[in-house]
């Protein structure tokens, strides 16, 4: 069996925090209720868990990752009858046209340099009517208090909203961006803004943030709840877009 190392990015479930997986669980979790009985694409799949999951609902699921190790450990781990993981850059997906009925990309974007391309190639494969359902931290909203090393570039609400309407002819699609929201917790614009300065000054003294407690395994459900909703998405901590094609 292959070992997948935790490199502090990609979640690989036993050795990501716990924090950090149930966050990214719930994303997947969210994607459910588009997928069902449907044929997907997981583009930037990773460790290949989140793909199982969406395979839990769907049709079909194709997991595509450049990395050679992650797809080889993803299916030694999750490939089953309705998965299958392919080893692919993301900016030039080997499918056709129309191929799939839905398509997810989590925490990609932030990653790769010319993030229009690989928007325009996700809904390239996705038929007309289809769904694409997309996330990426927002640069507004401070998490750490070091800058973090993989990310190429974050976006901010708005302009995550400009990078999709660019990328993707509004004939074709209907764009809505939610925010993750942790259940029960008040945000506030203020409170938000005391903590990017918090995180700011630590960041300038070069204080580090202090290792947290790694996830025990593949749970089926998180200790923390998420809710992903429109209202004051800028104070959310990461975004999701949600892209409807018209029929």
């Amino acid at each position: 069996m292959t070992d997948l190392e935790f490199t502090g990015e990609r979640v690989v479930p036993g050795k990501s925090p716990a924090d950090l997986i149930e966050e990214h669980r719930a994303r997947y979790e969210f994607a459910l209720e588009f997928v069902k009985g449907k044929k997907i694409i997981d583009i930037g799949c990773g460790s290949g868990y989140g793909t199982s999951m969406l395979a839990t609902a769907a049709e079909k699921v194709v997991g595509v990752d450049i990395s050679e190790e992650a797809i080889l450990s993803a299916g030694e781990r999750y490939s089953s009858g309705n998965v299958e993981f392919r080893v692919g850059g993301v900016s030039g997906l080997q499918f056709r046209d129309g191929e799939f009925d839905a398509g997810v990309c989590f925490e990609v974007i932030e990653h790769i340099e010319n993030p229009q391309a690989l928007l325009k190639e996700a809904c390239r494969v996705i038929k007309d009517g289809g769904v694409f359902i997309a996330s990426t931290p927002n640069s507004a909203v401070k998490v750490s208090s070091q800058k973090n090393p993989f990310h190429f570039r974050e976006y901010s609400l708005s302009e995550f909203r400009e990078l999709l309407v660019v990328s993707l002819p509004s004939s074709k699609w209907d764009i809505d961006i939610f925010g993750q929201f942790i259940k029960g917790k008040k945000y506030s614009g203020f409170c938000v803004a005391v903590k990017n300065i918090y995180l700011s000054v630590k960041g300038l003294l070069g204080i580090k943030p202090k290792s947290k407690p790694v996830d025990s395994g593949d749970k089926s459900e998180s200790s923390i709840s998420f809710e992903f909703r429109n209202e004051h998405a800028e104070l959310a901590e990461y975004l999701i877009a949600v892209v409807k094609g018209r029929k």
